[in-house]
C-alpha cells in the first residue's frame, strides 16, 4: 500500500481519543500477504485489559484474517470497527 488516507470523520476522531497509533499498525500489518490481498478489509480494535489491544482483520464476509495484539496505556477507545478500501480508511457509517 502506497499511502493510507482516513477521513476528516475518523481522523478527528482517533486524535481525541490517543489512538492514532492503531493507523500505524493497520499500515504496518498491511505487509502481511493476509492483509495485502483482502481488497476490503474491516478492522475491530478491542481494548482487554488496562494496555492490551486486539486488532482483528476481518474480510468483507467478516471471516477473521488475522489477530494483531499490542499495548499502549494512551488510547481512550474500548472498542471500535473502521473499515479500509481503496486505500481510504474510515467509520462503517461513513460509507
Amino acid at each position: 500500500m502506497k499511502n493510507l488516507f482516513i477521513t476528516t470523520t475518523l481522523h478527528r476522531y482517533l486524535q481525541s481519543k490517543n489512538a492514532f497509533t492503531i493507523v500505524d499498525h493497520i499500515i504496518e500489518l498491511q505487509k502481511s500477504p493476509q492483509a495485502f490481498n483482502e481488497d476490503f478489509q474491516v478492522w475491530k480494535i478491542t481494548k482487554i485489559d488496562e494496555i492490551t489491544f486486539s486488532l482483528e482483520l476481518k474480510d468483507g464476509n467478516l471471516n477473521v484474517i488475522l489477530v494483531h495484539y499490542f499495548q499502549s496505556a494512551s488510547i481512550e477507545i474500548f472498542e471500535l470497527t473502521m473499515w479500509l478500501e481503496n486505500s481510504i480508511l474510515y467509520f462503517p457509517s461513513e460509507r
